[in-house]
């Protein structure tokens, strides 16, 4: 049986994940290692974020949501974030999330501040860029949030979009780390039990969060953005 925080917990969190495309593992960890150990509870969120995403994924669309540009971040994203992985023993984790979570929040800090124009200012080349530099740090840090918001919401993309480029990139960086996650003999019978009975919270959540994203004005979602940016980004040093 599952503490009503616990459930309290993953709902919320699934809830803006559903909304934003992100933020599950971020805002989850913090409270939910109050009653699991690291090595029980984050092969779990794993799971959750995968199959939320995946959910996000299959969820039927009006439009098309990944044009060639998004294709080429996701794409990159995911060859470098095998890169990063490769080469996590060589550096010193702690220090490079510790550096990340601060650059993250100034970057955030200046987008509030800055007024921008509603035109998209992101040449289409930055996408496989950004797609490699959010990819490597992701396979080195685990996180790929702030960063990926920070540069969906400068290349202004509508609400759906920022939501499906997000799915898409997390049923990649989850799927490697879920594999790696098997052969370090992280999965085991109790954390895919714990899954399932995240699973049928984890759903509503993500629903109810998709029907409230395709009612947001793309001003009101782009502040919901940038304020869980920075919650993450913070979030990102305090728990290290």
């Amino acid at each position: 049986m599952l503490n009503i925080w616990v459930v309290v917990t993953v709902v919320i969190s699934s809830f803006v994940k559903g909304l934003t495309g992100f933020g599950f593992a971020l805002l989850s960890l913090p409270v939910l290692l109050t009653w699991y150990t690291p090595k029980e509870i984050i092969p779990v969120l794993m799971i959750c974020n995968f199959i939320a995403s995946v959910l996000i994924v299959l969820q039927k669309k009006t439009e098309k949501l990944i044009d060639k540009q998004a294709g080429a971040l996701i794409a990159t994203g995911g060859i470098f974030t095998l890169v990063g992985v490769s080469v996590l023993s060589w550096v010193n984790n702690n220090m490079l999330v510790n550096i990340s979570g601060a650059f993250f929040i100034v970057l955030t800090l200046l987008s509030m501040v800055k007024k921008e124009s509603s035109v998209a200012s992101i040449p289409g080349v930055f996408y496989p860029l950004a797609g490699a530099f959010i990819g490597f740090i992701t396979g080195l840090i685990s996180i790929s949030g702030p960063p990926l918001a920070l540069f969906l919401n400068k290349a202004k993309v509508s609400n759906q979009q920022f939501r499906e480029i997000f799915a898409w990139f997390s049923v990649i960086t989850a799927a490697i780390a879920i594999v790696g996650y098997k052969y370090a003999g992280l999965l085991t019978g109790h954390t895919i039990k714990t899954a399932l009975l995240f699973t049928p919270i984890l759903l509503s959540g993500t629903i109810l969060g998709k029907r409230l994203n395709a009612s947001l004005s793309m001003s009101k979602f782009r502040t919901i953005n940038t304020i869980l940016t920075l919650i993450a980004s913070i979030l990102l040093i305090l728990n290290r």
